[in-house]
């Protein structure tokens, strides 16, 4: 071992202050390889409990929460940025352990890499020159952020010009700093953005608080990028007054942002082609169809000669059928496009919307018993008059019991109820497959089907439930709906009390 390492070695061991050797074992995780007596004495003085050595010991070890937590992420930035930093150490006990100037110095292997860092308490000073360290310190602080940031980071006069950039500014941007400096902020701003940056600029002069906000800025090149800014007001001596601004490039945000509007703008702009293309279609779709139908009655009734031969009528009335399911499938089409479309307007009466259910369950008895369901129209005698076009409010109620019918149990009721209390709730409820909970939005969906097509005991285009819900809102009503798989579904349809009369 050299004379000179040995002395060094007694220098650090007999100093008057305190000096420590430290390691960073990973992030946040740093130890004392070696500590003076004098450290020993500083960190752990003569108490009950006080150790002998500190040596091996993490600082958290022996250090309080707030010394702990300002020394651990001061010895982050010193093996981080490679320059020296000075702390003050808080005393752990009042008026035990005196307020301490430590300068953390970090020493480089051959590779210029940190490997340890030296703490070493400063000597005490008079207070001028204590103010000026600190003053110096705080430079050197904010000097080692400014410069390791990956934000970047202006810093412009109360003149509005350039006096320092930062490298995460001059990457982003494409400028160099000699082309900036004492040049007006307006310089990277879009002329047409002038006058905003300006009034930003004297803002935050006045009112002395911070601004954030999205700008537009030039780079070198004179693209425009997108930034978010965040500026604040910084007073020194003399009067003078500095503004500080934080640059986060958005350019791609804003890109995918811009992206998303214009792919969804174009959606909206298709659909809005087919809802208005099939609103259109409705004669030249409806018209033959009804011929068909029309055509093939008169042959199965005979209207101009018996048809002798069995099979023919049998295939009459397929075609016959055929033809109105087929008719069905393509009114609910046009019905849902008219109403995407916006082309489908209310017809709007005061009506009897008991004497409605009535009439609807009429029309459903037939297809009840059918599926041997039995059908009940539950109400109460004070309902009111509704306005509301019939028409539609016929058709929600006829899809949704023939929904109910489809998918009841053989022998099972479907009960139709009617209440009255600031709104007027109309519910169909039935006891068949049921829906599972997790699907009931699904089934609101137009085309949404979600039942098995082994129980599924009639063909449908799922859009029954979609028009019944695009209908109620048409009226400003609700249309909700409580299902159990296995056990039977409730349906809910609610008119506001602004339509009863």
């Amino acid at each position: 071992m050299s004379k000179q390492v040995i002395d060094y070695q007694k220098l650090f061991e007999v100093s008057p202050l305190a000096r420590l050797v430290i390691f960073q074992e990973k992030k946040d995780h740093f130890y004392v390889a070696h500590a003076n007596q004098s450290a020993v004495n500083y960190f752990c003085p003569n108490a009950e409990g006080a150790c002998e050595t500190i040596d091996g010991m993490y600082l958290r070890d022996f250090l309080d929460t707030a010394n702990t937590t300002h020394i651990l992420q001061a010895l982050t930035v010193c093996f981080e940025s490679h320059v020296p930093i000075s702390i003050q150490v808080l005393p752990k006990i009042p008026g035990h352990m005196q307020i301490q100037s430590f300068l953390l110095n970090p020493v480089k292997n051959e590779d210029d890499d940190v490997v340890l860092v030296e703490m070493q308490a400063r000597p005490p000073a008079t207070e001028q020159a204590a103010v000026q360290r600190e003053r110096d310190d705080a430079i050197s602080m904010f000097t080692t952020v400014f410069d390791v940031s990956d934000v970047g980071i202006t810093v412009t006069d109360h003149h509005g010009r350039f006096v320092r950039v930062n490298d995460a500014f001059i990457k982003q941007t494409g400028w160099k700093a000699i082309d900036l400096m004492g040049e007006e902020l307006i310089k990277i701003i879009p002329s047409e953005d002038h006058e905003r940056a300006w009034g930003r600029h004297q803002d935050a002069l006045q009112k002395r608080k911070k601004n954030f906000g999205e700008i537009r800025i030039l780079r070198a090149d004179q693209s425009i990028m997108n930034v978010m800014v965040t500026s604040s007001m910084m007073e020194l001596s003399n009067g003078r007054s500095f503004r500080i601004t934080t640059v986060v490039d958005v350019s791609e945000l804003k890109k995918i942002e811009r992206d998303l509007r214009r792919a969804k703008d174009e959606a909206d702009d298709a659909n809005k082609a087919k809802s208005a293309f099939l609103a259109n279609m409705s004669h030249e779709l409806r018209t033959p169809l009804n011929a068909v139908i029309g055509f093939s009655e008169m042959m199965i009734n005979g209207t101009l000669g018996v048809i002798e031969n069995p099979h023919y009528i049998e295939y009459l009335g397929d075609i016959k059928f055929s033809a109105q399911h087929l008719l069905q499938i393509i009114n609910d089409v046009l019905d849902m496009s008219k109403i995407e479309a916006g082309k489908m307007p209310l017809d709007e009466e005061n009506i009897d919307i008991v004497g409605l259910l009535r009439s609807v369950k009429r029309l459903m008895i037939a297809r009840a018993e059918q599926f041997n369901v039995t059908l009940r129209l539950d109400t109460a005698d004070d309902i009111p008059m509704v306005s509301l076009d019939e028409r539609l409010v016929r058709q929600v109620f006829l899809n949704l019991l023939s929904n109910a019918v489809k998918f009841s149990k053989s022998g099972g009721e479907v009960v139709i109820s009617i209440a009255y209390d600031d709104d007027i709730i109309v519910s169909v409820t039935d006891h068949g497959i049921g829906i599972p909970q997790e699907r009931i939005t699904e089934v609101l969906e137009p085309f949404g089907q979600v039942s098995d097509p082994s129980l599924n005991k009639g063909q449908g285009t799922g859009l029954g439930l979609p028009i019944a819900k695009a209908m109620m809102d048409m009226h400003g009503g609700k249309l909700a709906i409580e299902s159990t798989k296995g056990e039977g579904t409730v349906v809910t349809c609610t008119f506001p009390k602004e339509r009863i009369y």
